[in-house]
């Protein structure tokens, strides 16, 4: 195994390149009037990296453990991996003015299965996209940081009962100590995203 990578060192290479490349934004939101990553906006990318540099990524749904895996394995050594992880969220599909849609279980599935796996990249590959949070209205007049704040976990169950905008909003505005927490924005994103989608 001489001179090989190891796991890490070839993710930190495929993070530095993927990050030098100026990865398009097809996808936009016109009721926020934002652009944003969809996911063969990176995929083909990262397609190509992983190949070139010798890292094989597998996806694990488990909606009955509430998570959501992607594991990067060194193919040169197999015995080498990582896995990084973010809480299952199901897609809302909503109706004009918020409404539940009328979509079947299949339509919801592939919507959940599509969304799962663009966070599980963006994660997993450090690609950033500030538009989805900085779009909350940041600057919005803040009470300031809570006296006790509220845990990472306790916030992300708040997310996912979230049911519009302006509770999302007061979210993100009211738990300025947890802003910087990757998982939290990952969260707030992938809600705000949901919500955002129903409403087209």
């Amino acid at each position: 195994m001489e001179n090989i990578k190891t796991i890490h060192a070839k993710m930190a290479e495929i993070k530095k390149r993927l990050a030098e490349t100026k990865i398009k934004k097809s996808g936009y939101n016109k009721f926020a009037g934002f652009k944003y990553h969809e996911l063969p906006d990176f995929l083909n990318e990262i397609n190509k990296l992983n190949n070139e540099i010798k890292v094989n990524d597998s996806i694990h749904i488990d909606k009955a453990g509430d998570v959501c895996l992607l594991t990067l394995t060194n193919t040169e050594n197999t015995d080498d991996y990582y896995t990084v992880s973010i809480p299952y969220s199901e897609a809302q599909m909503l109706a004009s003015g918020g409404q539940p849609s009328k979509v079947d279980d299949i339509q919801r599935l592939g919507s959940t299965i599509t969304y799962m796996r663009r966070y599980l990249y963006m994660t997993a590959y450090n690609i950033q996209e500030n538009d989805v949070v900085d779009s909350l209205d940041q600057n919005a007049p803040r009470r300031g940081p809570e006296p006790v704040s509220k845990s990472v976990d306790s916030l992300l169950i708040d997310i996912r009962k979230c049911e519009n905008i302006e509770k999302l909003k007061a979210i993100w505005n009211d738990n300025l100590n947890s802003q910087s927490d990757q998982e939290f924005q990952t969260a707030l994103k992938n809600k705000k995203e949901e919500l955002l989608k129903g409403t087209k």
